[in-house]
């Protein structure tokens, strides 16, 4: 009867609304000197579009560059050229991540005629790391924003086979349909957007995945499984091939409240609890458990875990 959220953050001058967290802006040094322009070396920087790559992924490609940073990284570039186009010609970024996890764009100006710019350089944005909740904040985590992208990424390669597809059509089916009752689990009043969505808690969620699947013309069948120490049911669908995809439906549902108490209904689809990695799926791709600094260990981590059968 658990549920996952993430914790927003209120970054610096930015009050933040949505469920991941946006970056730190920093405003560039913007003294112009009517000087000798100084050579800047410019690093391009190169958009991974990569081959199709093998489960498991066990790290990003040196090059990776996720959509979001690049986004950030042309708007920046375009209001900057904007404001100093007396002084600059041109605008360079490099994304990377830093010591603690977090992601950075790094800017480098070129500068324009006689003038120049005292710093050169300077970190733009940063992505901060993230927090987290599991069951009315009975455990809190954090998981670095590379481990977080890491996530993202590993899904991006799952959805090239085709197959794995028409598993998370499925899936995404359920999401849609339910929100979780917030109610029957904690007594805790919600709002929904929908008064007819269907409302459920964990182990209907578990139940929903198992009808949806019988008869799947990819799917042997559906195991469903659950632990009285975690509170909370998911499923393992075991395809054709012998593949198991780990499902937990309710915290890919997401279901998060928003800031007016509306259970968000548009599905968060977080990857790390709709993967073909155990180990991914036991510790949300390598999050740390607040309270004893250990990696967070849920599903087959909980100690009690076990598969139910049927009547």
């Amino acid at each position: 009867m658990m549920t996952l959220i993430f914790i927003t953050h209120l970054c610096y001058a930015q009050n933040i609304s949505k469920k991941y967290i946006l970056a730190q802006k920093r405003i560039p040094p913007s003294i112009e000197l009517p000087i000798q322009p100084v050579q800047v070396n410019i690093q391009h920087t190169i958009i991974f579009k990569g081959p199709r790559a093998e489960i498991p992924v066990h790290d990003l490609p040196a090059s990776y560059f996720p959509q979001y940073a690049i986004e950030a990284a042309e708007q920046y570039k375009k209001d900057f050229l904007a404001k100093y186009s007396q002084s600059a010609s041109d605008l360079h970024y490099r994304f990377f991540y830093n010591s603690k996890g977090e992601a950075c764009l790094e800017f480098t100006v070129v500068a324009k005629g006689r003038y120049t710019w005292p710093t050169p350089k300077w970190i733009g944005y940063t992505w901060p790391n993230l927090t987290g909740s599991i069951g009315n904040k009975k455990i809190n985590f954090t998981i670095t924003k590379k481990k977080h992208d890491l996530a993202d990424y590993r899904m991006e390669q799952r959805r090239r086979d085709s197959l794995f597809r028409e598993i998370e059509k499925v899936v995404f089916q359920i999401a849609t349909e339910y929100d979780y009752d917030f109610g029957s689990a904690y007594g805790k009043k919600v709002k929904y957007r929908n008064p007819n969505i269907k409302k459920s808690v964990c182990g209907g969620y578990s139940d929903a995945i198992s009808t949806a699947f019988e008869g799947h013309p990819y799917v042997s069948h559906v195991e469903k499984w659950s632990s009285k120490i975690g509170n909370h049911a998911w499923n393992v669908i075991v395809l054709n091939d012998g593949r198991k995809i780990y499902c937990d439906v309710t915290w890919y549902d997401g279901n998060s409240i928003d800031k007016d108490g509306y259970v968000v209904s548009i599905p968060d689809q977080d990857p790390v609890n709709l993967t073909f990695e155990m180990n991914e799926f036991i510790h949300l791709g390598g999050a740390i458990n607040k309270a004893t600094g250990k990696l967070l260990n849920v599903h087959f981590g909980w100690p009690d875990s076990k598969k139910e059968t049927k009547p």
